[in-house]
This record gives C-alpha cells, structure tokens and sequence, in this order.
C-alpha cells in the first residue's frame, strides 16, 4: 500500500530525526528511554526494577519503575516491549505521554461532557487524568484483562470501588452490546490497543455503529490512531462511513491522530474549536489547549482504502470476539 504524500513526509522527517517509526510503542520506547536518563542520582541513572508482573489469557505485563517515573508495558511474544501508561508519581495530575495529551482534542469539539466512558484501561493515565481534574463526572472504563486491571489498581491509583469511576472487565463492544438499552455517554474513548494492535471487531463500521448509537446528543467518540500504519486509510474511511462530522488533531510528534467523531451534521469551525480550547484551559492547565486546537487539520491525509466490515454474522459475536482477542496474542490480522 502506497502512505500519503503527507504520511510519507512525516515519516521521511522522523527518520532524518533518528527514529524510524515502526509503531507507536517503538516510538515511545525511545523516548521513554531518554525521559528516563533525565531522572539522576548523585550522577547516575535510577536502576529501573520491576513492581509487578503478571500474564493472562490476553496479556504478559510487567509494570517497572526507574526514578519517580513509572511505566506498565505489554511484552509481545518476540519479546519487544510497548509502552501501555506512563506516569511521574511526582505530578500524577499532570499527563506525562504525548498520546494522552492528544486526546485531550475530545474536549475541543464537546469541552462539558458528564459522562464517559473509555474502552481500554491500560494503566489508566488517561480516566484517572479525567476523574482527578473533572469534578462531578460520571466515569467508566472497560478492559478485557484482568492482569491489566489488577496491575492498574495496584500501581496507578485505579480506585477499585468508586461510584463516580466505575471499572468493568469485559471485551470493549460485548460491554456496550450489553449495557442497558437507554444508557448513553456524552463521550467515548476509542483506545483498546494491544501494542499497536487492534482486536478486527473493534475497528469495523459496524462496531462503529454501536459506539454512535450510544453517544447522547453532541456526543462524540475519540479514537487513537497511529497516522503511519497500513490500516490508518482503513480506519479513516470506516469512521467516516459511519460519522457525519471527524475532526483531525495531530500528536506533538506527528505519528498519531486522534480523530474526534461527532453524529452531528453542522461542523464546528475553526473559531468554536479555540473557544472551547479556552473554556475548558482552567482544568487541563497543564496542556496547552489552544496550541491543541492549532493541531486541527481538515485536509484529507490518507488514499482511499475499503470500508472494514465485520467477518462474522451478527449473532456470532461472543465467538468471534474470542477468535480475534487471542488472535492479537500472536499479532493482529490488522495493524
């Protein structure tokens, strides 16, 4: 498949940089690794050592700590580490990786939700950064391993019985095919990544489907992808099959995209964007929300690809999203 001028420019500048992008968690890595060189002792580096470990049905994480910076990681079986939650204990309200702060764009396009929901806990930065700095939300995530679960309550602070943040151990689209018929959220976090894997049955049109349907009026689903893979012209065109309005913000280092989903038909322009930018600023002080907003893009960065669609019959999802989470153990079909 032939990458988009655009694509291949920010490719072409990452290896001039030094760092050849392979996928998301290589990138983080390498960064990780220099984060941590700035964390020194009497001039020495912080011995990294292990906190907790633990292997599951869908999973082999280790949880590290070097300095006051600690990292949950989910090892392939080729050995090759990715970066799943990064936090500094020392400014736990304070979003330590880039992809996280990305995703803060959902606040740009709906800047007041008070509920959401997010598919994929990981180490939970991202909820947890939601429920200490959001006063009043309603918060529920979900996550399909329990390893992973229990390793985020026990190191990054997941409450385990919290009413207003509510943590559900279930595979992402069986949760919302199951959730009462009535129950809404004004946004959903779309980021139930395996490494830089994706189960199929959470990245077709018809999953995309079931996410609208359970979004309140001006809801709006936000999902992570890496802008240098394959399958990101996929994942462009089955988002847009299903979605009148996306809005594209692109990462400080230019690998990912969070693509903001509204079923709203009328677009917001630029200028209600940095509006909301500047209402909700107070909260997310740590992050520039207007140079956020000035990452919106609206042209079209990716070729034409097919729309992707489910491979099972709609009363076979529990067996198929069996097949496909175990499938992600030895490597997705898509990537």
């Amino acid at each position: 498949m032939r990458y988009s001028r655009a694509v291949q420019r920010r490719v072409f500048l990452q290896q001039l940089g030094g760092a050849a992008v392979t996928g998301l968690g290589s990138v983080l890595a390498a960064r990780g690794a220099r984060a941590a060189s700035n964390h020194m002792s009497s001039g020495t580096a912080d011995q990294e050592r292990v906190l907790g470990e633990g292997r599951s049905r869908y999973n082999h994480v280790r949880v590290v700590e070097r300095g006051t910076v600690r990292t949950m990681l989910f090892i392939a079986n080729d050995g090759t580490q990715y970066i799943e939650t990064r936090v500094d204990v020392a400014h736990r309200r304070s979003l330590d990786l880039d992809v996280f702060r990305t995703m803060l764009a959902g606040f740009v396009v709906h800047p007041e939700p008070r509920r959401i929901l997010v598919l994929g806990l990981g180490g939970g930065a991202l909820p947890g950064y939601f429920h200490e700095r959001l006063p009043g939300l309603q918060l529920e995530a979900v996550d399909i391993d329990p390893e992973v679960v229990r390793l985020a309550q026990a190191f990054f602070g997941v409450p385990k019985d919290d009413p207003s943040y509510r943590v559900h151990v279930a595979d992402a689209r069986l949760f919302l095919q199951r959730a009462p018929t009535d129950q809404r959220w004004d946004m959903i976090v779309l980021d139930a990544f395996r490494g830089v894997q994706v189960p199929l049955h959470l990245k077709t049109a018809e999953f995309h489907g079931e996410v609208s349907k359970r979004l309140a009026p001006g809801g709006v689903a936000v999902a992570n992808l890496h802008n240098v893979t394959r399958m990101y012209p996929h994942d462009r065109e089955t988002i847009a099959a299903v979605y009148p309005s996306c809005y594209s913000f692109l990462s400080e280092a230019g690998n990912q995209t969070t693509l903001v989903a509204s079923a709203a038909p009328a677009r917001l322009g630029v200028y209600a964007l940095r509006a909301n930018a500047r209402q909700i600023q107070p909260r997310f002080d740590d992050v520039d929300m207007l140079g956020l907003a000035a990452r919106y893009y609206a042209r079209r960065d990716w070729e034409r690809a097919q729309v992707l669609r489910d491979d099972f019959p709609a009363d076979s999802l529990a067996a198929a999203a069996e097949r496909n989470n175990g499938s992600c153990l030895r490597g997705c079909t898509y990537r």
